[in-house]
């Protein structure tokens, strides 16, 4: 497009401007002239003013001093001015800037900039050579994995106790990022987030009842063996010890989380910044692989009837710390770190046992130590780098329609459990060795 002429007759100024696409050009001709009335101009005769042009005749003549006197003076014939062709805009192309070149003497040579390197991606259990590959591999395939889909949450409804506050404000981005990790499998659409301290344990129990909705469901919570009517104070014990969670998702697949409240925790960043309403969150999805199974009923009111304890707390430990890292590998590098080195370093036999024991009560004795989230999540950091992070999930929703660990894992992996077993087992033990 050609734009932007302004003419002032006179003495006159002519600005001619012209834009091509992806270029601006402006042309300025100045034309100063003064053409005198009738008069007859010729070489040598006098003028007014010097500097003065006009034409007469067909020649072009300027005002010059010669002496004392002002004369005329043929001026030479100047090429027309061009305007500038205004190109389309496919024909524009921008001019490449030339990379300087360097001189070279005989003796020097280019020095290549290096590719970045990637361990190897494991594709089974006995092609793990190196741990770097575990944390690699379950770090980049969740990564790609929350890039690539949408969530399926679409609102968190926050309920505050008329007496407490509430450490994450925003725990939709936390959960939306977490959907996204699992996504494909079973998950609400909405979820509330309920935050109380110690003075409003009662207004909690009371909104447990109501939102569980359940009554099959909700004497399964509270029987005594699973600590009685007394929800929210299990989570709440003390007014310095609140700080609790605990999920909850009823066979209508209507999910809450509940969540004590402790002022003085409000500069813990795990509680904070996302990760402990991922954790939380990663069981909710878990608990939505029971709805509609043969094990519903018993699977909602406890993951740990079915489940392995490792996986239930690991599993979620390890959706918690992607979900939060999943933009870094070297933050999630150092965030990992906290579960990897967090209980005291074991022999191969012993995680061995810990991993496949003769029942599930065998982790009942560590329950409060840390093992069950330690080595739950080195479990399935090994699992997720060779099947992705959705791995967990399609295990706890082979165990709900009734297949025991074995059968699910093997149907997974085209692996017997117990094989795996024993090579996870060298794998955490090196691990866990490294200083």
């Amino acid at each position: 497009m050609l734009a932007g002429f302004f003419t002032l007759v006179g003495s006159s100024v002519t600005w001619l401007r012209a834009t091509v696409v992806g270029t601006s050009i402006s042309l300025l001709v100045l034309l100063l002239v003064t053409t005198p009335s009738n008069a007859a101009v010729k070489a040598g005769g006098e003028c007014k003013k010097v500097g003065l042009k006009t034409q007469f005749k067909g020649n072009s003549f300027i005002c010059i001093k010669s002496g004392k006197k002002k004369i005329w003076k043929v001026a030479k014939k100047e090429k027309p001015v061009a305007l500038p062709t205004v190109l389309p805009a496919s024909t524009l192309k921008p001019t490449p800037t030339p990379t300087p070149s360097q001189s070279l003497t005989p003796t020097q040579t280019p020095t290549p900039t290096p590719s970045p390197t990637f361990p190897r991606e494991p594709k089974n259990f006995s092609d793990i050579a190196d741990y770097d590959q575990v944390t690699y591999w379950a770090w980049r395939k969740s990564s790609d994995k929350i890039k690539s889909n949408e969530s399926t949450v679409k609102e968190v409804e926050v309920l505050i106790g008329p007496k407490s506050g509430i450490l994450n404000k925003n725990p939709l981005e936390a959960t939306q990022i977490t959907s996204r990790l699992y996504g494909g499998f079973a998950q609400p659409k909405d979820l509330k987030f309920v935050s109380y301290s110690f003075e409003d344990i009662p207004w909690a129990q009371n909104l447990i009842n109501t939102l569980i909705n359940d009554e099959a469901l909700l004497n399964l919570i509270q029987a005594p063996n699973r600590g009685g009517k007394e929800n929210a104070r299990g989570t709440c014990p003390s007014v310095e010890r609140c700080h609790s969670s605990q999920p909850f998702t009823n066979r209508a697949g209507k999910s809450f989380v509940i969540a004590g409240y402790t002022p003085s925790r409000l500069d813990n960043e795990g509680e904070t910044k996302g990760e402990l309403q991922s954790h939380e969150f990663t069981h909710i999805i878990q608990q939505h692989q029971f709805i509609g199974t043969p094990r519903e009923l018993n699977g909602l009111a406890g993951l740990k009837e079915f489940l392995p304890w490792w996986l239930v707390e690991g599993g979620a430990d390890f959706g918690g710390l992607l979900s939060k890292h999943y933009l870094s590998y070297e933050e999630y590098l150092q965030g990992r770190l906290r579960d990897v080195l967090r209980v005291p370093k074991r022999e191969k036999i012993w995680y061995e046992d810990f991993i496949n024991p003769v029942s599930n009560q065998y982790w009942i004795q560590f329950d409060s130590t840390g093992e069950i989230y330690n080595i739950g999540f080195m479990v399935t950091e090994i699992m997720s780098a060779i099947k992705g992070p959705g791995v967990q999930m399609e295990l706890i929703k082979l165990i709900a329609s009734g297949k025991s660990m074995d059968q699910a894992f093997e149907s997974i992996f085209d692996t017997p459990w117990k094989s795996a077993v024993s090579e996870m087992a060298i794998l955490i033990a090196k691990e866990r060795a490294r200083p």
